[in-house]
């Protein structure tokens, strides 16, 4: 989502060898974006000058970056426990060169994952990687070993009643 909003300002940067002045208003809780960032515009051919003598003003804003989850869900009959999560990404940009370009954006994403993965895709450094987890359903949790050990036992019904006839 960080590599979209990049490439949206970048396509408002006339030349491919232009240099620019950035800005990263990122805050503690993004900084983790501000390499992201970087690679992203690197990645085009521009070249960042942090000093006064470049054309262009680029003033680049993250204003909020949150994961959600859906409810939880089993994948199949005896599948693994599953759960959607919602990633969301906002902020803005500002082109200050010969004219001024503001634009706000919002990202989204969405993927499944399985209900034990969540601690390996949060991560303790970053609270916005962090949603409210819901927790897992009792009466579908006690199905799986009830009819685990309903089947052994009719199991062992049938091998003695077959036997004895």
């Amino acid at each position: 989502m960080v590599d979209s909003s990049v490439t949206d300002f970048i396509s408002e940067v006339p030349l491919p060898g232009e240099s620019f002045k950035l800005d990263l208003n990122l805050g503690e809780d993004y900084s983790v974006f501000n390499n992201k960032v970087l690679a992203k515009i690197f990645s085009f051919g521009k070249k960042v000058n942090n000093g006064d003598d470049g054309l262009l003003n680029i003033n680049y804003v993250v204003n909020n970056a949150t994961v959600t989850y859906g409810e939880i869900f089993r994948d199949g009959f005896f599948g693994e426990y599953c759960l959607q999560r919602n990633l969301f990404l906002d902020g803005s940009y500002a082109i200050e060169g010969s004219s001024t370009v503001f634009q706000d954006f919002n990202y989204s994403y969405n993927d499944t994952i399985k209900f034990d993965d969540i601690q390996n895709v949060e991560n303790e450094s970053f609270p916005f990687t962090k949603g409210e987890v819901p927790s897992e359903p009792f009466l579908s949790s006690l199905f799986e070993p009830i009819v685990a050990v309903g089947a052994a036992a009719l199991a062992v019904i049938l091998f003695f009643t077959v036997r004895s006839k």
